[in-house]
């Protein structure tokens, strides 16, 4: 057998018992692999008869049989295993096997084998090691066993003892030889474990030892060892071998070897009587008792089995120990023969016996209570101390400078002597540098007993060893110390009377080394910063030797230093290499140079990364200074080599940096780093640094480093911005004039050979950043990476010109690098793909140079290294890409205005960010899609079946379903690609064009697919362990269950369908599982399963979500197609479903899904909230989207079989029976659309099917039912969508069209050709309004006036079969089709039969018209049974015009007491308001009803009601209304409990101490803002916050908190308003989606959760608050308009409330600042405030920006028109952070104007800065967003009309001075509502273009900078 295979068999053997005695490991294993291993070795038999071998021998022990190498192999490895065992009783049978071993293994004999002499050191001591630490471990391990160790040792040392007692053993050499090495086996094992004996145990132990070690036993072995020596016996040369090897490993064979492990084993049992074990083991005793506390006292000692010792035996267990020690000190200093020291190895041995006895004695003498004597120690140390060959000895000098160190630490005066004696022996000892770092460590150690001024002290002494002024006596003391006597030679002073330079060097380096190891000891930064000057201060001070160690040593103290010194440190250094650098001074360049690797090493490998950065910054900062002279100021060449030079120096440095900080991962850079960078690659090409040169060549290693960790020379932001960073930084403008700017383009012109045309006309600045950027890009395209290169790019000035044309040649120079370095290197085809992945990102950057440049680099690649694309990194990559960019496209058709920027792939976690230009989109997409197409066909043609392979496996991960389902781009390319056929396939393309037909690979391209997937099972989940599916196949095998296991699978079936009915949390992956697995067994059985087929269906549809529809249609139609005779089942059960579903009322017929009406909604004072509307929009979707995937897959599958099976047609029929009627209650909501006419078209499709199987008398019956089930969707409000998504409104008006379609077939008569007639008259009706809605910009031409004229006599004439279908069909008419006379005989037949009607409120105000008709009487008694109105239009039955009708009032009362307080709480100006016309108290009992609900609502009555009783704001003139308000007032006072009064008590006195701040100002109205704000902060600190009290707009919050400096007075001229700012606490509201049928998860109850915010308030006294409060209540309604719809506007509606006459509070508008201010900052214009504050266009900043910009100045001018909002200056104009504007002080609306002079005739305020913003353009795809979303805006308020001018209408009379007669008329007219929706869309866009060419916009802002000084 050879040594490999030898080798091999050990290793075997150890991991037979390791893996035998693991924990991991059972019982029975355990047991049974380490019995077969024992039984490799045979046990012993006793010595007086046994069999071995199956021999007799009696009377010899088993060691005399010798050994094969293969049982010592094994019993090693049993040695190496105990530790592991687990079990006792394996343990126990261990023991007992190697215990026999242990006693006789000193004469153990071993068969011949040239492999026994592996076995290191010796095979004797290797046994008895291996065999004591087993035996150790398991006796340590199971107390139970300790005895039994324990007598295994006592045998082994009484077996030793009898051999040396036995002269016939004695006699021979080898015998002596083996018990001696077998000793040293056993003391190692016993030092390391010698916690196993208790204290008396061991000294007994010790005594045994000893009494072998004796006197004549260790004659007997040094004669032994020099027998062997000088020998020549074939016997004992194997001896003679062992001998030199322990000689080698410095251990000569001999009795100071026996007595050292003697002593190492002394020094543990001294060291347990003061520290445990496990300290012990952590570090050295004396290293640990130099950290422990002063004073050790330890008066108890336990030994390791717990037992306490007495004090008389503590004595004379510390007398044993000490006793011991001291025989080791006099065995060394005697004279014995036996102990001569020849040799430096024996000399070694001496002196570490030695050591360690001191290290015992010490440790006796430590001890409380010792009779130990410590003089006796400190003179053993004096006097080693006093010999220089044992200070040589680095071990024994260490144990005794740390023993007088610890004797010190209970010494004070000891301690001062110590620290005065211990720098005279770094000095005058010449110890080696290990020693003075010891000796440095003690004295450090020493002086922290001592005064910090000591510690200076020593360190200034041992400077002035440094000093060449007194060399001789440097430091002098004149006392003696107490303990230290030196003998003269020591001297008492320091001096340096040295006979050579080299001496006094090593004296100068120990004391540098002394003074370093000093303050690194301390731990003190003040001492290192100290020792750090001391040391920087003797450079250039001694001689070159010792600069070089000063640079050296400061080094290391450097990294232990604080960030301010280091900063010092470093500073010091680049001054000291300008100086050598100047000088010449060569070596000393090099130690400062190998100072700077020195720290460049082990700084960045240290956990703070602080010292890091700081010399990161430093080196780059000592790169950027060199030769650093002002611009136009020339340059000598001498001043250029030089600073070449200094650069060249510090590249090392850098370079080691860099690459240390690479391996430890520390490779981010913050920005001013990256500057640093970018500044030192300018440097260097300015001082000829550039690639090719010789300077780069002569450094290039250190360039490739520098180079591959550098950031780019344009930083990621730098697109970002306007300017570009050759025109700002400056540094690329060092050394500019006319000769440099020549001589540097001549150099890039060497560097871009084909650019010389293009580099002419360049500047300096542009110049040397080319080189840079070249040299730079070019040594980093060497390194492996070549894609930063593309990013330059987005920088300004490299985007298009000569500059541009340059860089381009640089990025084709780096990739040609690259790939030159690819082919020469051979690089790996992983590490190409991973750069080619990176390019392919940056083909779809959102700067079009970036991409363009991108492409074309890829194609270099590709060209080059075709397989770089055969790479999983790389093509997936680019499929990612490419389905990323196609979402991204996609977005404007799923959410037209939310754009998104950034998209990320769940499979690569690739993240691209996208402009938001569409078109931009598409054109990157389509360029990538053509070159993607060239490139992966090219790699087709080297490697088809790899490239397929992975397009396959591509194919088989996906989990992105989306709003198309699962279509992506990434995937349809992967299968195009994956059918192409190759041209290397020399087979098929002869056939490619075959008969004229296309032919490709697809369906070979499907089989692999489909192989592949058979044994992948793509559906199973990492680490998940389901009970859903324990025990339940997935394969071939579901064929062939038994009964059993069927049964099981229904048992699991039914349960989850249990949990699912019950509304139990079920994950969708369990449910994937087992439902996949019922399909599998459904797909190949012969049985009907019809539980299985139960549950298969029924469990999506317990559900009932999308990805669980999804699921089950994807399942049922795998079912069908493998099955087909399990369709019928399968359908039936679908059905049945189905019907569960629209009886239970979820889905599509749930009636909580209701169309949102606005004035039915909070309304809210607050910004608008698009996560509002996006959970709205999901939780809708969630709701409908799978009874519409039901109606895709119901539909697909009638048209599969209409022509087939009767039964399946009978299925579609009752399911179309089933769900008619349902249908006049299934959902109105503007999503439900697209599913409820989607079923039409089935029904209508299955109905025009029946006509071969249905009599005519029942296809009419069904038809009418469909035709009634269809018009079910117009008896309702008209709609428009809800959200964003143009594929939904394109969808539903495909589906209506085909509606309209199938309406023409089909059977028909007389009776129902009518209803056809309407319903197709709505359905082209709705048709339009879809049509304009998708798009509101075309041109269309409407119906001419005749056609339309005659479409509304065709509704006129349908009207009665309208009624007769539904009543509120034929109401709603009035809603689509504006016609007099079609209202007229609405309103008649609605005065016939008005108990028809009762049910629908909108046609109550049809009825009653705006006055009490005079055709109207019998019928106001139905009004006790209608339906309730929203609030405001029931206030407004309130007026006068209804004459306090009793039925109307009772209406009224009932209608607002059926809304919620919250609703109502809105309206609570006109509900004062309706208190002017309450003669029957009817509004005021509603008050009083109303606050007993909420003590909120009641407060903010009485201060609308304080605010209203006044007409003036002075309180002089009572409003007529004022008796009514306070009586109200009264009575709801006197209503509130005790508890509400105290309430109401607080919170008025609260905020009247906040409003009397304005009162107390008055005086100081002429002062300045200082007083008055000094005066507002002195009132604001008497206000006492009391419990529950809120600010008057903000009561959804409590007031905890005041911010007392907040007070700011005002401008005002005679008027004292002032701001202040208030701690609220708020509730969070839910932000997650309302709870639905479909949602699964069971919720906990949680404790409200609460969130502080600060609110800032202007509070007013002497303004009329009042008409600001209308406006804004009105803007907060058309909030929740747009919001009703999802239409993503955005509007800020802030609070204000009038508290009083002429009193108030404004809420400040966060975050923003108004565009007048931004004209006082020199702001040019908007556009340029954006670019200033986001960035350049192409950032994503700014486009995020603008795009809230488009948003808000849509709502805001739509809302202008309306509202007729003037004075419109940028004073009054907001812009808050996110970009939005925000309209402000609205003291001019309606019909009034600033005064009484209309300037601002445009329809609203849109200026050429605002166009500007919107992308310059009225061709810009934001400025064509404006225009939709103005006229979207305005039509979704078209609808509201009536209840907008209800707000207005009730205020009317409240003399606001916005109020004209014709207020109401004028409002109204300008909601156009005589035009059809494309008119009224074409009236907006007209209004919108009429204020961009207003120029009585530009003319009213001219005249605020004239009068009011407001720049515009």
């Amino acid at each position: 057998m050879d040594g490999i295979s030898r080798g091999l068999r050990r290793t075997a053997f150890d991991r037979i018992a390791l893996l035998s005695a693991k924990p991991g490991a059972s019982p029975n294993s355990e047991t049974n692999e380490l019995e077969r291993l024992g039984a490799e070795c045979p046990a012993h038999p006793n010595q007086s008869n046994g069999i071995i071998n199956g021999i007799m021998k009696s009377l010899m022990p088993a060691s005399q049989v010798e050994m094969t190498i293969r049982e010592l192999e094994v019993l090693l490895a049993l040695c190496r295993a105990a530790p592991s065992i687990k079990s006792l009783e394996n343990a126990d049978k261990l023991l007992q096997q190697l215990a026999p071993y242990l006693a006789e293994s000193h004469s153990q004999l071993f068969q011949y084998s040239p492999y026994l002499s592996e076995i290191d050191p010796s095979p004797w001591e290797c046994l008895t090691s291996s065999l004591a630490t087993a035996i150790f471990s398991l006796g340590l391990k199971f107390p139970s066993l300790h005895n039994d160790a324990l007598e295994a040792f006592k045998s082994y040392l009484d077996s030793v003892k009898d051999a040396l007692q036995d002269d016939e053993i004695t006699r021979y050499t080898s015998s002596i030889a083996m018990i001696v090495v077998s000793l040293l086996g056993f003391l190692e094992a016993a030092a390391v474990n010698a916690e196993f004996w208790t204290h008396q145990q061991r000294l007994l132990m010790l005594s045994s030892v000893q009494s072998i070690l004796q006197e004549k036993f260790l004659v007997d072995v040094e004669t032994t060892f020099s027998t062997i020596r000088n020998s020549h016996e074939r016997p004992l040369r194997q001896w003679k071998q062992y001998n030199r090897r322990y000689n080698n490993i410095g251990r000569p064979l001999g009795a100071m070897l026996l007595s050292q492990g003697f002593m190492k084993l002394l020094v543990p049992s001294t060291a347990l009587l003061l520290v445990s074990p496990v300290t012990l083991r952590r570090r050295h005793i004396l290293d640990e008792l130099m950290e422990a506390e002063p004073n050790v006292n330890v008066t108890t000692i336990t030994g390791a089995n717990g037992e306490a010792e007495t004090d008389d035996g503590f004595k004379e267990l510390v007398a044993g120990y000490a006793d011991f020690a001291v025989e080791g000190i006099k065995l060394v200093e005697s004279d014995s023969d036996y102990l001569k020291i020849s040799t430096s190895w024996q000399q070694g041995l001496a002196f570490s016996v030695k050591s360690y006895a001191l290290v015992s004695y010490c440790c006796c003498a430590l001890l409380e209570d010792s009779d130990t004597d410590v003089n006796v120690l400190v003179k053993w140390l004096e006097s080693t101390m006093a010999d220089p060959i044992q200070m040589a000895d680095e071990s024994l000098a260490a144990v005794t400078l740390k023993i007088m160190g610890i004797l010190s630490k209970n010494d004070s005066y000891f301690a001062a002597s110590l620290s005065r004696s211990l720098p005279r022996f770094i000095v005058r000892g010449s110890p080696s540098a290990l020693t003075v770092r010891v000796a440095a460590h003690c004295l450090a150690y020493v002086l922290q007993f001592l005064s910090q001024d000591a510690i200076i002290t020593t360190l200034y002494t041992l400077s002035n060893v440094l000093s060449l002024s007194n060399p001789e006596r440097a430091v002098a003391t004149n006392y003696r110390e107490k303990y230290l006597n030196f003998d003269q030679n020591m001297g008492s002073a320091i001096s340096l009377a040295l006979t050579s330079e080299d001496d006094k060097n090593h004296v100068f380096e120990s004391v540098i080394e002394a003074i370093v190891g000093v303050a690194k000891s301390c731990r003190d930064e003040k001492i290192i910063a100290l020792a750090q000057s001391i040391l920087l201060q003797k450079i250039n001070k001694v001689n070159p030797s010792v600069d070089r160690k000063v640079l050296t040593e400061v080094a290391s103290l450097a990294l232990v230093t604080g960030p301010t010194d280091f900063r010092t440190l470093l500073k010091s250094i680049a001054k000291h290499a300008e100086d050598a650098e100047a000088a010449n001074n060569e070596p000393f360049m090099r130690a400062i140079l190998d100072a700077r690797i020195y720290l460049s090493r082990n700084l960045a490998s240290a956990e703070d990364t602080a010292l890091y950065e700081i010399y990161l910054i430093n080196l780059l900062e000592c790169v950027v200074a060199k030769g650093d002279v002002r611009e136009n100021e020339a340059k000598r060449p001498s001043d250029v080599e030089l600073a070449a030079r200094g650069i060249k120096e510090l590249l090392a440095p850098l370079a080691v940096l860099l690459q240390e900080a690479e391996k430890h991962g520390k490779t981010e850079l913050a920005p001013e780093v990256a500057t640093l960078f970018r500044d030192a690659w300018y440097n260097c090409a300015i001082h000829g640094f550039l690639y090719g040169s010789k300077l780069v060549e002569e450094s290039k290693d250190h360039f490739l480093v520098i180079a591959r960790n550098s950031p780019s020379l344009v930083s990621d932001t730098r697109g970002y911005q306007i300017e570009s960073e050759m025109e700002l930084n400056t540094v690329l403008r060092r050394g500019m004039n006319p000769p440099n700017t020549v001589e540097h383009k001549r150099k890039l012109a060497g560097l871009l050979r084909t650019n010389d045309a293009e580099i002419k006309g360049l500047t300096y600045p542009t110049v040397v950043f080319l080189e840079a950027a070249t040299t730079l890009e070019s040594l980093r395209s060497i390194t492996g990476s070549c894609t930063r290169v593309l990013t330059y790019f987005v920088d300004p000035a490299l985007k298009q010109g000569p500059s541009a044309t340059c860089m381009s040649s640089i990025s084709t120079l780096a990739i040609d690098l690259y790939l030159h370095e690819v082919i020469r290197q051979e690089l790996p085809t992983s590490r190409i793909a991973s750069q080619l992945a990176n390019i392919f990102l940056l083909c779809t950057h959102r700067v079009a140079q970036v991409s363009h440049v991108a492409l074309s680099s890829a194609d270099k690649v590709i060209a080059s290294v075709p397989a770089a694309l055969c790479q999983k990194a790389s093509l997936f990559a680019l499929l990612e890409l490419l389905s990323l960019m196609w979402t991204g496209c996609l977005d404007e058709e799923t959410d037209e205005y939310n754009w998104r920027s950034e998209f990320v792939s769940p499979k690569t976690g690739i993240r691209v960010e996208l402009s938001d230009s569409y078109a931009q989109r598409r054109k990157t997409l389509n360029a990538l899609l053509a070159r993607a197409k060239v490139w992966v066909r090219a790699a087709l043609e080297i490697a088809p079946m790899d490239v397929k392979g992975l397009l396959a496996t591509y194919l088989s991960e996906y989990d992105d379903y989306g709003t198309v389902g699962h279509v992506s781009l990434g995937r349809s390319f992967a299968l195009e690609m994956g059918g192409a056929v190759p041209a290397s396939d020399h087979r098929l393309m002869p056939i490619k064009q075959f008969c004229g037909i296309q032919t490709d690979t697809a369906s070979d391209f499907m089989v692999q697919y489909t192989t592949r997937q058979a044994y992948r099972h793509a559906d199973a989940l990492a680490g998940h362990d389901s009970p859903w599916v324990d025990g339940i196949p997935l394969d071939a095998s579901m064929m062939t269950l038994s009964n059993g296991e069927i049964d099981d699978l229904e048992s699991v079936l039914a349960e989850m369908q249990d949990r699912a009915r019950g509304r139990k949390h079920i994950s969708l992956a369990e449910v994937r599982d087992v439902l996949k697995r019922a399909a599998a067994l459904l797909c190949r059985t012969k049985k009907d399963e019809c539980t299985i087929v139960m549950h298969l269906v029924q469990i999506p549809f317990a559900l009932f979500t999308k990805p669980a529809l999804n699921l089950g249609v994807s399942l049922w139609m795998g079912v069908i197609n493998e099955n087909p005779r399990m369709e019928s089942r399968i359908l039936a059960e679908i059905a049945h479903g189905w019907e569960w579903t629209v009886r239970r009322r979820i889905g599509l017929f749930s009636p909580k899904l209701r169309a949102p009406d606005a004035f039915e909604m909070k309304m809210e004072y607050a910004p608008s909230n698009p996560e509002e509307v996006e959970r709205e929009k999901r939780h809708a979707a969630g709701v409908i989207v799978p009874h519409l995937r039901l109606l895709q897959f119901l539909l697909s599958r009638f048209q599969a079989n209409r022509h087939g099976n009767v039964n399946i047609q009978r299925i579609f029929q009752k399911l179309v029976n089933v769900t008619l009627p349902a249908m006049a209650h299934a959902s109105n909501h503007p999503l439900a659309r697209e599913a409820r006419f989607y079923f039409i078209l089935i029904a209508l499709q299955i109905a025009h099917a029946g006509r071969y199987t249905l009599v005519e008398k029942l296809q009419v019956r069904l038809k009418e039912r469909i035709l009634s089930a269809a018009l079910s969707w117009f008896a309702n409000v008209p709609c428009w969508t809800f959200g964003g998504n143009r594929l939904q409104v394109k969808a539903e008006i495909s589906i209506l069209g085909l509606v309209a379609e199938q309406l023409k077939k089909g059977v028909t008569t007389a009776g129902i050709k009518r209803k056809e007639e309407l319903l197709q008259i709505l359905v082209q009706s709705e048709l339009g309004r879809l049509t304009t809605w998708l798009l509101p910009l075309d041109q269309r031409k409407e119906i001419p006036g005749g056609r339309r004229m005659m479409v509304e006599d065709q509704v006129a004439n349908l009207l009665t079969v309208a009624w007769t279908e539904s009543p509120a069909l034929a109401i709603f008419l009035l809603r689509r089709f504006q016609s007099p006379r079609l209202e007229s005989e609405v309103r008649t037949l609605l005065l016939k039969f008005p108990e028809k009607a009762v049910h629908i409120p909108q046609a109550l105000p049809l009825l009653l018209t705006d006055r009490i008709p005079t055709d109207v009487s019998w019928q106001l008694k139905y009004l006790l049974y209608w339906h309730p109105l929203d609030p405001i239009s029931a206030t407004t039955y309130f007026l006068p015009s209804y004459a306090n009708n009793p039925f109307i009032l009772q209406y009224a009362m009932r209608s607002l007491e059926s809304h919620p307080i919250s609703t109502t709480f809105f309206y609570v100006p006109q509900i004062v308001q309706a208190l002017r016309y309450d003669a029957l108290g009817y509004v005021q009992r509603f008050i009083l009803e109303a606050a007993k609900f909420s003590q909120l609502f009641a407060h903010q009555i009485i201060w609308n009601m304080k605010a209203n009783a006044y007409k003036d704001e002075d309180a002089t003139i009572p409003d007529p209304v004022k008796p009514v308000l306070d009586q109200t007032m009264d009575r709801l006072i006197d209503s509130f409990t005790d508890e509400d009064r105290s309430f109401y008590e607080r919170e008025f006195k609260f905020f009247g101490e906040v409003t009397a701040i304005s009162g107390t100002l008055r005086p100081f109205i002429r002062k300045s803002k200082a007083e008055k704000k000094q005066k507002i902060e002195e009132e604001l600190r008497k206000i006492v916050v009391d419990v529950g009290v809120y600010v008057p707009s903000n009561p959804d919050g409590v007031v905890i908190g005041i911010d007392r400096k907040s007070g700011k007075p005002l401008q005002s001229h005679a008027k004292a308003p002032f701001m202040a700012t208030f701690r609220i606490q708020k509730a969070l509201q839910d932000a997650s989606a309302s709870s639905s049928e479909v949602d699964l998860t069971e919720k906990k109850d949680e404790a409200p959760k609460t969130v502080d915010t600060w609110l800032s308030a202007i509070f007013k006294v002497g303004d009329d608050c009042r008409q600001d409060m209308l406006v804004l209540q009105l803007i907060s309604s058309f909030r929740t308009i747009f919001a009703s719809l999802g239409l993503p506007v955005y509007v800020f509606p802030y609070r204000v409330v009038a508290t009083a006459p002429g009193c108030g509070m404004i809420d400040l508008i966060p975050n923003s600042v108004s565009r007048d201010m931004l004209g006082r900052e020199a702001v040019n214009g908007l556009y340029d405030y954006f670019i200033t504050k986001y960035g350049s266009e192409d950032s994503v900043a700014f486009q995020e920006a603008r795009h809230n910009f488009v948003k808000s100045m849509a709502a805001y001018s739509v809302i202008s028109y309306l509202l007729q909002l003037k004075d419109r200056h940028n004073g009054n104009i907001m812009v808050n952070e996110e970009g939005c504007i925000i309209h402000i002080d609205f003291g001019f609306c309606f019909d009034i104007a600033p005064g009484g002079i209309t300037f601002e005739r445009a329809p609203f305020k849109l200026t050429t800065e605002m166009v500007a913003v919107m992308g310059g353009s009225v061709e810009s795809q934001s400025y064509r967003w404006f225009e939709e979303l103005c006229v979207k805006a305005f039509l979704a308020t078209r609808e509201y009309v009536d209840r907008l001018c209800a707000c207005v209408v009730l205020m009317i009379d409240s003399g606001l001075p916005c109020f004209k007669p014709e207020t109401i008329q004028h409002f109204r007219e300008r909601f156009v509502l005589e035009r059809t929706e494309r008119e009224a869309a074409e009236y907006m866009r007209g209004l919108v273009n009429k204020s961009f060419r207003s120029y009585t916009t530009k003319g009213y802002d001219q005249f605020q900078l004239l009068t009011n000084g407001i720049p515009y």
